[in-house]
């Protein structure tokens, strides 16, 4: 499933007359008025719209993560192989190998470079071209096999960062849960009510200059 470019609408903070940051993160809202209603209702029906786009992304998002997955466990065996299979030539496939001629050097940039890809781009979610490219380019340094995960990822990134624009800057990011409505009327006298178990006698006692309405007997 892709993208619903029939639907670009997006909401924020500065559009909602009665929506507040509180009822997004508690989920609900006490309806008061009929005019709270309807923006409340248009409100929910656009997260269940945007509920599409956020699986469009996630689903983005995880094949991008293992893909990096599955690259790093291959870059890995790869460069180790150096040292392993004499038909790997390491000094032509790593210019670090070609200097150090060690292995562990060349896994420990391996390894640093994913790593520092893996935080920028799926933790801090700076999807962008240059910032994953020269991560990329960092880590081929240690084995030239990186290149063919650079060339793909070019091409994830700019796909995980089309389906995170579509999301993101949105009122109810990143979950897009719809609204739970409640319709009670809390009036000033209802909040002075107190619980039973806070009445006291005193609370009862009728002074004695208290007209009370009953009729004297003569």
């Amino acid at each position: 499933m892709r993208l619903n470019n029939y639907y670009n609408k997006k909401i924020s903070l500065d559009e909602l007359d009665y929506i507040t940051i509180e009822n997004i993160s508690s989920n609900s809202i006490n309806i008061t008025s009929d005019k709270m209603y309807k923006e409340v209702h248009d409100f929910n029906d656009h997260m269940l719209e945007m509920q599409k786009k956020r699986e469009v992304y996630v689903h983005d998002f995880w094949v991008g993560f293992f893909f990096n997955v599955v690259a790093l466990i291959a870059v890995i065996l790869f460069t180790y192989a150096f040292d392993s299979f004499d038909f790997i030539h390491g000094e032509k496939l790593s210019l670090v190998y070609a200097t150090t001629r060690s292995v562990l050097v060349c896994l420990i940039g391996v390894v640093l470079g994913y790593a520092m890809y893996f935080y920028f781009i799926f933790y801090k979610k700076l999807f962008y071209l240059k910032l994953s490219t020269a991560i990329m380019i960092f880590t081929a340094l240690f084995n030239f096999v990186n290149l063919v995960p650079l060339v793909i990822n070019l091409i994830l990134i700019k796909i995980l960062r089309n389906s995170h624009n579509a999301i993101k800057g949105d009122a109810g990011y990143p979950y897009f849960i719809p609204l739970t409505m409640t319709f009670l009327a809390y009036e000033e006298e209802n909040k002075k009510i107190k619980p039973i178990n806070d009445y006291r006698f005193s609370d009862y006692k009728v002074s004695p200059d208290t007209e009370m309405g009953i009729p004297s007997i003569d």
